[in-house]
């Protein structure tokens, strides 16, 4: 017997047939003999209309009530499938984060797990019924309801199998595994067996939508045994594993590209040694998050400054900048029409020449670099826009991932 967490996520819970579908996943490790906890999201699209009628109301601005109306969703969904359960034998709860409890910090809109209580759990178990948990919420130590952010349900997961100590995390969705690259983008994109926790995170932090990213550090930091897999096909998906336990490991697993950042250059900042820390300053005061950074330093004391960040963020970066008299620069020049490739591989580490053909193949297309960035097992490159896709495509096929 074991203890097992099985996340289901928007699109597995679509409809009423979905859950159907999902109460007989759930009933065949039950009639294994295991303990099972299920994780649900909001069914598709719910959450979305949700934070719609929110934004109406109070535009952007994230606050406790936004919190109360966006976590609407799993409420429903863990009902539902609660009474799934119950059509076919098995014996289910319905558990909201209060319930239990999770308890996060008061962060609106992207609170972090603290601490989840698993006592609420394993008395579930104790008496032979499956909890079914809404995901994405949690609780302040004040009593207020917090979300975790966009699939925030896969940290829930993780985090509780962490809590009760459970064997295995299964992250049912959409999509089969985890491939090499968007299978939408490149056709002959490969599903991979096994990826490691630090890979997975890189390519969640780059914009792989398979898993949270938060969920992903989670399970480093905690050793969860995580699986990716679907809920519309029975077969093998990927697992997440520490790089020690790859049985093949490979020098790039994985090709992404994110396309929701902006490139901003100030040019020529003026006193230049401490302009630069004045405009990070600034930027870390508003709660502003930068992503890749490149200086040019000229010899009359002046330098350019370039850095990316969300597309959303920007009216916010001109404003925080604005309103610091002492960040002095001739102009600011934006091009929100870009995009980050990002190669990711514990191969970069130990072999020569990956970045470098990165850098050949890209150039040998005509795509120019405008930004580079690099990390133990991972480069980025920020690209014209238009050029994403082609990019991902030829350095697919360049990495020799195109082969079966």
């Amino acid at each position: 017997m074991a203890r097992i967490v099985q996340k289901f996520g928007g699109t597995s819970v679509a409809d009423i047939a979905c859950l159907e579908a999902v109460s007989l996943k759930v009933k065949r490790e039950v009639d294994a003999g295991h303990e099972v906890a299920v994780v649900v999201s909001a069914m598709a699209g719910v959450t979305n209309q949700l934070v719609g009628y929110a934004q109406a109301l109070a535009g952007n601005t994230l606050t406790p009530e936004y919190d109360v109306v966006a976590a609407a969703g799993e409420q429903v969904t863990s009902g539902l499938l609660a009474l799934a359960l119950h059509q076919v034998g098995v014996p289910a709860c319905s558990l909201l984060a209060w319930q239990i409890p999770i308890l996060t910090d008061s962060i609106p809109g992207s609170a972090s797990i603290q601490r989840i209580n698993p006592y609420r759990v394993e008395e579930c178990w104790r008496q032979g019924i499956v909890p079914v948990i809404a995901g994405f919420q949690g609780l302040t130590i004040h009593g207020r309801l917090t979300t975790l952010g966009r699939g925030g349900s896969d940290t829930t997961a993780v985090a509780l199998a962490a809590a009760v100590r459970a064997q295995r995390c299964d992250i049912y969705t959409d999509v089969t595994g985890v491939y090499t690259a968007d299978p939408r983008i490149v056709p002959k994109a490969r599903k991979l067996k096994e990826i490691t926790y630090e890979e997975m995170f890189e390519l969640s932090a780059q914009g792989a939508k398979v898993l949270q990213m938060r969920s992903v550090e989670t399970a480093m930091n905690d050793q969860v045994r995580v699986r990716v897999l679907s809920s519309f096909h029975d077969e093998p998906g990927t697992e997440i594993v520490p790089e020690k336990m790859l049985k093949n490991p490979i020098h790039v697993s994985g090709i992404t590209y994110k396309r929701s950042e902006a490139r901003l250059t100030l040019k020529n900042v003026h006193h230049e040694s401490q302009a630069i820390a004045d405009i990070f300053d600034a930027l870390a005061e508003a709660d502003i998050q930068i992503d890749m950074i490149v200086q040019n330093v000229s010899l009359n004391g002046c330098a350019d400054l370039t850095f990316t960040v969300l597309k959303g963020e920007v009216p916010r970066v001109v404003d925080a900048l604005q309103a610091k008299e002492n960040i002095i620069y001739d102009d600011l020049v934006l091009d929100p029409n870009v995009a980050k490739i990002t190669v990711v591989g514990v191969g970069l580490q130990q072999r020569l020449g990956i970045a470098s053909l990165m850098f050949r193949t890209l150039a040998n297309m005509g795509i120019g670099l405008q930004v580079i960035s690099c990390s133990a097992i991972k480069v980025s490159v920020l690209v014209n826009e238009s050029r994403a896709e082609d990019a991902v495509r030829i350095l697919h096929n360049a990495y020799g991932l195109d082969k079966e």
